[in-house]
């Protein structure tokens, strides 16, 4: 029987399975209660019961969006995060030589710790 995650890997277009894959590579060595679910139709990655980040694309565009719940509340001095969401913002990602890892695991521990201050 075929996964829901396997089944979103499957759907995307090769380039941007690529990217996909990468990322979640990145993020889910980041921290070892990091768990992947399929939420709202994308990869959602939730630590602690919190959804912290999720990788989701659009059939029309050529790229992979990494966004981040409460984004707003990162650490963010390139200006990287786009959207304008209340709190959510999103990283597009055009090819895997854009992944920049150092910055991704910066956020994905951030949103973390963020995580784990509010439901204390």
């Amino acid at each position: 029987m075929v996964s829901a995650i396997d089944s979103f890997f499957a759907a995307l277009p090769d380039q941007k399975r690529a990217i996909a894959l990468r990322l979640r590579d990145i993020i889910t060595k980041v921290h070892p209660k990091i768990e992947e679910r399929i939420k709202w139709g994308n990869l959602t990655f939730v630590c602690n019961e919190n959804n912290f980040a999720c990788i989701y694309s659009f059939e029309t565009v050529s790229y992979v969006n990494l966004a981040f719940f409460k984004a707003t509340s990162l650490t963010d001095p390139k200006r990287l995060l786009e959207g304008t969401g209340k709190g959510m913002r999103h990283v597009k990602i055009y090819s895997k030589k854009e992944i920049n890892k150092k910055q991704i695991i910066s956020w994905i521990k951030e949103a973390i710790k963020l995580n784990a201050k509010n439901k204390s």
